[in-house]
């Protein structure tokens, strides 16, 4: 084999190397895509659970067993009554300063952390937006943030809960 065969042979070879290398890159970085999008599903799916959770609850803690007709008659402190835990909340205004860590296991959560955090507040409509209000409304918002170590973002949720007093 001559100089010129040799030297031939060598760039195809390192060529045949770089282009080993960078498959191999490629797939490893697609792999951590595809983690990445599986982890913040199960937080988007943690997020709107935990909303439609609150929404099934009563609007007042007020309300719960009885109508109001008056903004007045409303809880003026948001937040869970006594030693409420999650599983006896009764009202939408419980989650207010609401948290919780669910730890994953291999199977279901790809052992990722989840942190589950809640807000909620009076709100009422200004110049087509939602702001905070500081009297009491028949509107309360919720906000929710998922947060893992194994995501970039914190996502965040919010969703506004009305009363209706039919007379």
């Amino acid at each position: 084999m001559g100089l010129g065969q040799m030297l031939l042979s060598v760039l195809a070879m390192a060529l045949l190397g770089s282009v080993l290398l960078m498959m191999n890159n490629t797939t490893l970085d697609s792999g951590s895509s595809v983690e990445t999008t599986e982890y913040v599903i199960m937080a988007s799916s943690l997020g709107v659970s935990q909303m439609e959770q609150a929404l099934g609850k009563a609007f007042d803690e007020k309300t719960v067993s009885s109508d109001v007709n008056s903004v007045s008659s409303l809880s003026s402190t948001l937040g869970k009554e006594g030693t409420e835990a999650e599983a006896t909340f009764d009202d939408f205004d419980d989650y207010n300063g609401f948290s919780k860590t669910i730890t994953g296991d291999s199977v279901y959560f790809r052992s990722a952390t989840y942190l589950i955090r809640d807000s909620v507040d009076y709100v009422t409509i200004s110049s087509n937006a939602v702001v905070t209000s500081a009297s009491r409304t028949y509107h309360k918002r919720l906000r929710v943030w998922v947060s893992s170590p194994f995501m970039r973002d914190t996502l965040t949720f919010q969703t506004v809960y009305s009363y209706w007093y039919f007379r």
